[in-house]
C-alpha cells in the first residue's frame, strides 16, 4: 500500500509536514488524506484526486525516471533520501523495501 508509505508518521513524505497542507514547503502535491475538492467531507472524490496527483508523478515510459521514485531516493531536485528508498541496496533488502514496493506498483500499471 503506497499510500501508507507516503503517509507514514515516521518515514513518509508528510512526517516533516512537507507534503501536507501548511507543511514546511510549498509542495505541488499533498500526500495526506484531505478534503481536496472543498465540499466538507473526505470521500471517494478526494481519494480519486489523491490517486490522480500521485499518478502524475509517474513516468510510464521510463519508470526509474519517475519523480515518485527519484525524489524519495534522493535523486531528484530537493528530494531527500527517505527510509526504505535506498537504491544502493540490493533489491529485496529492507533499506530498499519502499522503493521496490513503489516500483512494482508502477510496473503493474499503478492500480487504484
Amino acid at each position: 500500500d503506497i499510500k501508507a508509505v507516503l503517509q507514514s508518521p515516521t518515514a513518509g513524505c508528510t512526517n516533516a509536514g512537507c507534503h501536507s497542507p501548511g507543511g514546511a514547503i510549498s509542495a505541488p502535491v499533498f500526500y495526506t488524506t484531505v478534503d481536496r475538492n472543498g465540499d466538507g467531507v473526505i470521500d471517494a472524490v478526494d481519494e480519486n484526486w489523491f490517486y490522480t496527483e500521485v499518478r502524475s508523478r509517474i513516468n510510464f515510459t521510463d519508470v526509474i525516471a519517475s519523480p515518485l521514485l527519484r525524489k524519495p531516493s534522493g535523486n531528484h531536485h530537493n528530494g531527500l533520501l527517505r527510509p526504505g528508498f535506498n537504491t544502493t541496496a540490493a533489491p529485496g533488502q529492507p533499506e530498499r523495501a519502499s522503493y521496490d514496493l513503489f516500483q512494482n506498483w508502477i510496473l503493474n500499471g499503478a492500480p487504484q
